[in-house]
């Protein structure tokens, strides 16, 4: 089905511009919703003196945009709040706190769902957040959240009490891969030795054999000298 659109719609283009979508989808939520009608020649005759109006709006949409991208700058902020022993947030920083906070520090108020963050932030950190201030014009936020003192000193507690217990565990696990290493020198040097002994050594049997041939000769010769 065809459609004209008389609004901008990001996934299908912008005022005024004839789309195909499926019917389903024009008549149960385009069309219901205002953002598009139903591509008649009166509707298209229509809508193309709201486009030439639109254009005018959206070069001036356009150009408040840059002018804010470029207010903003290199934009960053500072959240300090309270957190568990292990940094976690009580609670979580949304993009309303964001676009609070901006309009706190910089007295520049940006609409809260211009601020696009995939999730909330529940932790400690340094976050890199995207302001989505006119279609493609675009700036970025630097969040930075950092404990206050109370919880500072909780966090350094914990991980002074987590070292603390972890390091006997590692002082023990040292001394057994050390005595481990002295087992495998030691069974080395017995290796070594024991080769040594039976390269010196002549076996029992062997002994015997010469022993039997030693005298066999003598009888021999005493039986040759009568």
């Amino acid at each position: 089905m065809k459609v004209i659109l008389a609004k901008y719609y990001e996934k299908l283009g912008e005022v005024g511009d004839i789309v195909e979508v499926k019917s389903g989808y024009a008549n149960n939520y385009l069309i219901p919703n205002g953002i598009a009608l139903p591509a008649t020649r009166g509707n298209i005759n229509q809508m193309e003196l709201v486009k030439k109006a639109a254009i005018k709006v959206e070069a001036r949409n356009i150009k408040e945009a840059e002018e804010l991208a470029a207010k903003l700058g290199e934009l960053e902020i500072t959240f300090i709040v309270k957190t568990g022993e292990e940094g976690k947030l009580y609670g979580s920083i949304t993009n309303k706190d964001i676009a609070e906070k901006i309009l706190e520090d910089r007295k520049i108020e940006i609409d809260r769902k211009k601020v696009d963050m995939q999730e909330h932030i529940k932790e400690l950190g340094e976050y890199d957040i995207e302001l989505k201030l006119y279609k493609e014009v675009k700036s970025y936020v630097k969040v930075k959240v950092e404990p206050d003192e109370e919880s500072k000193e909780l966090i350094e507690a914990h991980k002074a009490e987590k070292e603390k217990s972890e390091g006997p565990a590692e002082e023990e696990k040292q001394v057994i891969e050390e005595g481990k290493e002295k087992e495998k020198v030691k069974d080395k040097d017995r290796s070594k030795e024991d080769r040594q002994n039976a390269g010196g050594k002549e076996s029992p049997d062997k002994t015997e054999a010469e022993e039997e041939e030693k005298a066999k000769a003598e009888s021999k010769s005493k039986d040759k000298k009568k």
